[in-house]
């Protein structure tokens, strides 16, 4: 079977990942979430990561490692693989995966770079919390990089209440633009992923576009 047939029966990445309860953002979204500017500048979605298959559901025993089931999956035509736990595991799997993706020249579609569940971070007005931002995309660089992976999952936390909404903006805007030229300095790509279940991050960020307007 082709490689294009695999890509019209299997999702990019499945929602029964641990990422499930995520919401997928579009590049309209974007622009009410975060503004035109970050759309502007180029950021992708969860639409723009390559689709691959999932390297889990490709496992016949426990014992099987990432050399296995990397060379089943370019067996079966794949060239993108995906792996939703590949950085809780440990460093020897993270290593031999790293190997075996050199080995058969396959790229993992996206890892996690900063990804702030229930914390204000982006647009926080603490220096030493957006210089905490800039170093784990620095770090998950040097992991993508080692896991020929193009794609850094982000999601750029809470908006802080009691705040300009203008102001806010922009300061994301501005880190988030920092975080894309870091990331393409190194061959790579921010997708930007939002918490669901946040609602409060779209009513802020429409009271930004009707102050502007």
């Amino acid at each position: 079977m082709s490689q294009a047939s695999h890509e019209l029966r299997v999702p990019c990445l499945p929602d029964c990942s641990r990422r499930g309860f995520l919401q997928r953002t579009t590049t309209a979204s974007l622009a009410v979430v975060l503004g035109s500017s970050i759309v502007d500048a180029g950021e992708s979605s969860r639409e723009d990561v390559p689709c691959g298959v999932d390297l889990e559901s490709l496992r016949e025993d426990i014992s099987e490692g990432p050399e296995v089931l990397v060379a089943r999956a370019v067996a079966a035509g794949w060239r993108v693989v995906g792996d939703e736990t590949v950085l809780n595991r440990p460093e020897t799997w993270q290593r031999d995966l790293a190997v075996a993706l050199e080995r058969h020249r396959v790229e993992l579609a996206a890892i996690e770079a900063v990804v702030d569940l229930g914390r204000v971070t982006f647009a926080s007005s603490s220096p030493v919390v957006r210089r905490g931002v800039v170093r784990r995309l620095e770090i998950a660089i040097g992991r993508a990089r080692r896991l020929r992976c193009r794609h850094l999952l982000v999601v750029p936390g809470l908006l802080p209440a009691g705040e300009p909404p203008g102001v806010v903006g922009r300061r994301v805007a501005g880190l988030l633009a920092e975080c894309r030229v870091r990331a393409a300095r190194a061959g790579m790509r921010i997708v930007i992923e939002r918490i669901a279940r946040r609602s409060d991050q779209l009513e802020l960020a429409r009271d930004q576009g009707r102050a502007d307007a």
